[in-house]
C-alpha cells in the first residue's frame, strides 16, 4: 500500500486510495477483506477525495449486503 493512502475501515472491509498507476494524476480505490484485495475501482478519479467518497459508498453497499 502507498504510504500516503487514505484508509478507512468498516467492521469487515478496509479501503485505501492510491494513485492510478496508469495515470499518476488520478486516483483509484481498493477494498480489502481479511487483508486481501476484494474489489478495485473500475474508474479512476480526479481527486483523492472523490475516490475516497466512492470507496465509502461501495463499502456501505457491501455492509448492507453482508452485515457484520
Amino acid at each position: 500500500m502507498a504510504h500516503n493512502a487514505i484508509m478507512t475501515e468498516s467492521p469487515v472491509f478496509m479501503t485505501d486510495v492510491v494513485k492510478d498507476i496508469g495515470n499518476p494524476n488520478r486516483f483509484r480505490w481498493n477494498i480489502y477483506e481479511n487483508r486481501k484485495v476484494r474489489d478495485k475501482s473500475f474508474y479512476s478519479f480526479a481527486t483523492r477525495r472523490e475516490a475516497q467518497n466512492d470507496a465509502e459508498k461501495f463499502v456501505r453497499k457491501l455492509n448492507s449486503i453482508w452485515p457484520a
